[in-house]
């Protein structure tokens, strides 16, 4: 969908992006143009048409609660998302103080218990990299 502006009034003219856009925002700037432009043919007054596009809106921001909700609600997510961490703690990465929260979660994670016998890698010591 784009968004253009009258060129007679200034209002915004959305546009569903089927057929021809639309120059003007009503009946009434259409008619009005007109006669401008029939009295600029005979001498009377002269009127240039620019047309101008809107610039494109930015997408929304999504927060940091709304991807961890996401990552929670999906099961995939949250598989990726633990193959990911598996992948820093073999590079050694887990230990560098950046992920110091992350390690401090892991920890958490495996002293409630709740670490599946699948996930050997969380469990063991760091590589010492």
């Amino acid at each position: 969908m784009s968004a253009r502006t009258c060129p007679r009034c200034g209002k915004t003219i959305t546009s569903s992006g089927r057929g021809r856009p639309p120059t003007w925002c009503s009946q009434a700037c259409r008619r009005a143009a007109y006669e401008e432009r029939r009295a600029a043919a005979s001498g009377a007054i002269a009127v240039r048409i620019v047309t101008k596009e809107a610039p494109p809106t930015a997408p929304p921001k999504v927060s940091i609660d709304e991807h961890v909700a996401a990552v929670i609600a999906s099961p995939t997510a949250c598989a990726r998302v633990l193959a990911e961490v598996a992948t820093l703690k073999a590079n050694g990465q887990i230990q560098d103080p950046r992920w110091a929260r992350v390690k401090t979660a892991v920890d958490q994670l495996i002293a409630a218990g709740q670490v599946p016998a699948n996930l050997h890698w969380i469990r063991s010591a760091p590589t010492g990299r």
